[in-house]
């Protein structure tokens, strides 16, 4: 198959962005976390994201945030399906990656979850962005403002060029600004970040009460 092909599907279905990465690329992956132990033919890995607006920082509450962030995932879980569809009607094997949890990974004394895959590792293998300092993806024309799906594929397509790092060398106003201290420049401490940027209302609604450090980052607002 085509790469083109295949992004111009992806946008037809809706996303944004789409980037195309090989299975050579993945040789660090943590043990049970390559894409090769979610499906053992995997030759290509395609990466899309759905970008939000910018005035969703200006608001006084997380709750429209919250919203957008729950029917992107939906977004994306359609357009990992559709594509999958679309891919097998070729006569290849296609298998959709969530948009988001459920975890198999739980630490529960750490509040550490993984996903099956990581999808800003997979979107920056594919020359989508590359990780700041935050640990969020940080795209060229959207800044962080991504939310991210995948699907993994046995057709050998051609991979996109990686990018250089956009994240400034000197620049640290996520790390400062985190109100838990739970970013060092490279990982996230997730059970301190938890403690924070999720909470349940009085009336039991899910809300995402924290995105400082996506927030402040120079990234959100191009």
């Amino acid at each position: 198959m085509d790469s083109n092909f295949i992004k111009e599907m992806a946008y037809s279905f809706g996303a944004d962005v789409c980037g195309i990465s090989n299975i050579e690329r993945f040789d660090d992956a943590p043990k049970g976390f390559h894409p090769l132990d979610v499906y053992a033919k995997t030759k290509s890995i395609i990466v899309f994201g759905k970008q939000f607006s910018t005035s969703l920082f200006e608001t006084n509450t997380n709750v429209p945030y919250t919203f957008v962030k729950n029917k992107s995932v939906e977004l994306l879980d359609n357009i990992s399906i559709q594509l999958t569809i679309s891919i097998e009607s070729k006569g290849y094997k296609a298998i959709p990656i969530p948009s988001d949890e459920p975890y198999e990974y739980w630490d529960s004394q750490n509040r550490h979850g993984r996903g099956i895959l990581s999808l800003k590792h997979l979107a920056q293998a594919s020359g989508i962005g590359c990780i700041g300092k935050n640990t969020l993806l940080i795209n060229k024309k959207y800044g962080n403002r991504l939310y991210l799906g995948a699907v993994l594929t046995d057709t050998e397509l051609e991979a996109d060029n990686l990018l250089d790092t956009l994240c400034p060398d000197n620049c640290t106003i996520c790390l400062k600004a985190c109100p838990q201290s739970a970013l060092d420049g490279t990982t996230v401490n997730q059970k301190k970040c938890r403690e924070k940027c999720a909470s349940v209302t009085e009336g039991g609604g899910f809300v995402y009460s924290c995105n400082i450090c996506r927030k402040v980052c120079p990234f959100s607002k191009i």
